[in-house]
């Protein structure tokens, strides 16, 4: 399992994240991800931030 050949895993891993099939997979995580980075960036420094804060 460890043993030769180390870097095939890391070629197979970016050979699938940069391929045009798994853009289609990641898309809609990313964008989940975009959207929670917005509400963080946006409602850090009001009074919802406890509530926000709170829910993670």
């Amino acid at each position: 399992m460890f043993g030769g050949g180390g870097m095939t895993f890391f070629n197979d891993l970016f050979g699938f994240l940069f391929s045009k099939r798994s853009r289609l997979v990641l898309i809609p995580f990313l964008a989940v991800i975009l959207l929670f980075a917005a509400v963080f960036v946006v409602l850090a420094n009001s009074a919802w931030s406890p509530f926000v804060y709170a829910v993670f």
